[in-house]
């Protein structure tokens, strides 16, 4: 290469000079010219402005880049731990925490063993299970509690076992939910035609649901007629098959709960598929209750405080002392 270089030459050079691209004695030759050519010269310092101001900005790409990463590193680690916090209350709160237990679905059962009240409480639900069960006496009231949980390993079951003494108690709950009062066991059968109680025969969604909780479909096909226009309000029950005989044993005993929680039903009656019609009014069956309870106590040496009218049954203690009444009938069929 000659030791003077043109112009032209160092200007084709210069893109590779500015990139140290070019060898020793290159560099030396074009330097040389940039000495003495502020033409060139004034190109080489542009170019080369312009290769920092290139290198700065890659530069700075790299560092966002670099911190866009750890960013994101940082929001996926967030994210997670936040996803495996929520799991694990999830977790405690299904099968450690829980919440209180519900009567919705609880069963139980309860015998008087002399002064002490022996309480079963379970579930025939296979995907509940209780725990922290407590007992707790507030004046003449004992209220039974527990959490609900799910099945695990820690809370197995759903089956508990209690017993206390009856000194000056006359109420149990479980639950919150009456299961024993006054001497009587209040059943769950008792709470679910508790359910169905309405003030007017006119009801037809719960007297139709009380209907079918005493169970007329086991006794044959029905229609039912509801005389709400005029008094007696009557309602009639027609059925079309079944055994006439068991019709009206059973009907005598249904007779009762649909006099005692249809609080203006005035007459329950009802035919069975033979034709033959029996019934009753509010004044018959009080008689009548007052003869069947008379009866049950000197049988069972029991006191059995049932109120003087059919229309007081419509509680929890007035219906438990019906299904009393209604057992006693039963094993006399």
């Amino acid at each position: 290469m000659k030791n003077e270089l043109s112009c032209a030459v160092v200007r084709d050079l210069l893109p590779s000079y500015v990139e140290g691209l070019t060898e020793k004695e290159t560099n030396e030759a074009v330097e040389r010219h940039l000495e003495g050519c502020p033409r060139c010269r004034g190109r080489y310092d542009a170019m080369r402005l312009d290769a920092s101001a290139k290198a700065a900005e890659e530069k700075e790409l790299d560092y966002l880049k670099t911190v866009n990463k750890k960013s994101k590193r940082r929001v996926i680690k967030a994210v997670g731990l936040t996803v495996l916090l929520v799991a694990l209350g999830i977790l405690l709160k299904l099968f450690v925490i829980g919440e209180p237990a519900s009567p919705a679905g609880m069963s139980w059962s309860i015998q008087e063993d002399g002064n002490y009240l022996n309480v079963r409480a379970f579930t025939a639900w296979s995907g509940v299970a209780y725990c922290r069960w407590e007992t707790e006496k507030t004046g003449d009231t004992v209220y039974i509690r527990a959490r609900e949980v799910l099945p695990s390993y820690l809370y197995p079951d759903a089956d508990y076992r209690t017993s206390f003494s009856l000194e000056g108690v006359n109420h149990v709950y479980l639950s919150e939910r009456l299961i024993w009062s006054e001497g009587e066991t209040i059943t769950t059968r008792v709470w679910d035609l508790l359910g169905h109680k309405t003030a007017y025969l006119g009801d037809a969604p719960a007297v139709t649901g009380l209907g079918k909780a005493l169970g007329f479909g086991d006794l044959g096909d029905y229609t039912t007629a509801l005389q709400t226009a005029q008094q007696p309000y009557r309602w009639q029950v027609e059925f079309t098959s079944g055994d006439a005989d068991a019709i009206h044993e059973a009907m005598k005993i249904n007779a009762m709960y649909m006099l005692a929680l249809v609080e203006n039903l005035e007459e329950a009656c009802w035919t069975a598929p033979d034709g033959s019609e029996q019934g009753w009014s509010v004044e018959g069956m009080d008689f009548y209750l007052k003869f069947v309870a008379e009866e049950y106590q000197r049988k069972h040496q029991e006191e059995l405080d049932l109120p003087v009218s059919i229309k007081d049954c419509g509680t929890p203690t007035g219906l438990a002392r019906l299904e009393k009444l209604g057992r006693y009938l039963e094993s006399y069929r």
